[in-house]
């Protein structure tokens, strides 16, 4: 299969591509970072905020892979992470459908349903599934609300599109000094979840061949949390106005539940810092 992957030079990105290629995949990266000039990937310059780059990148391909992003919405101004994200998205959406491609999946996020940077949130129930009511707080959670918008709107036109929503991706040395720390430490009311790139990317690598629905999202998260506590006992007492919603995470279980993300991919988790 021919598949496109915009910010292939990214955390996520790197890992997918390797993912990508060891399934004899063709990869194409479309990123703002040069790559090798040799090797089994193609690597295009290029801005998804320019459609006329995003549809000649994408010639050709049978699948998207849309990891391109600003991330963080402490790192740029709101309105560069608004255009970049929601442009972004919009174009590799919209080129895909112009140019007969017949998948697109998409980097969404956890911080979709508002928890990630509001410490006031108040979850409806735990574990948080795909059914939770969306109230984003900050402008990179209102641009994945969006995205996961446009790639609905795609679903409708015939386009496939699949919407991942990751939490707290941490790289493999990232997730051995959690290992040496005994996890995170605890710092207020925070969702304490995370997934490692490597499981990410197997993910990304399953949903742009398993037979889904288009408009379909699923969190792509770990089995557990990131500290030591279970949350069952720590929530409770950091905020004990959801007591009796965290008694439903036993043992080390997180807040997002991956669920529809094993039943619909097959997938399984399989690093984790407690390991």
């Amino acid at each position: 299969m021919k598949i496109l992957v915009t910010g292939g030079q990214g955390k996520i990105g790197r890992y997918l591509v390797q993912e990508l290629v060891s399934a004899s995949h063709q990869v194409t990266v479309l990123d703002q970072i040069p790559g090798p000039e040799r090797g089994a990937v193609k690597y295009l310059i290029g801005d998804i905020q320019d459609l006329g780059q995003v549809m000649e990148a994408m010639h050709g391909a049978d699948a998207v892979i849309h990891l391109a992003a600003i991330h963080n919405p402490n790192i740029a101004t709101t309105r560069l992470v608004y255009e970049t994200n929601v442009i972004g998205t919009f174009n590799v959406h919209h080129a895909a459908f112009r140019l007969g491609v017949k998948r697109v999946v998409s980097a969404s996020s956890n911080a979709i349903v508002g928890w990630s940077y509001s410490e006031d949130f108040m979850p409806d129930y735990l574990p948080i599934d795909e059914n939770h009511p969306l109230r984003p707080v900050d402008v990179y959670g209102l641009s994945k609300e969006i995205g996961e918008t446009i790639a609905r709107s795609y679903a409708l036109k015939g386009l496939v599109t699949v919407s991942l929503r990751p939490s707290g991706v941490v790289t493999p040395d990232e997730l051995e000094e959690m290992s040496k720390s005994g996890g995170r430490k605890p710092s207020g009311f925070q969702a304490y979840s995370y997934v490692d790139a490597r499981d990410l990317a197997v993910a990304f690598g399953l949903a742009v061949k398993r037979p889904l629905r288009g408009g379909t999202i699923m969190f792509a998260v770990a089995d557990d949390s990131t500290i030591a506590e279970p949350l069952c006992d720590f929530y409770p007492r950091v905020k004990p106005a959801i007591g009796d919603k965290a008694r439903a995470l036993t043992g080390s279980a997180g807040v997002y539940s991956n669920t529809r993300a094993k039943e619909l991919l097959g997938w399984q988790p399989v690093h984790s810092w407690r390991k």
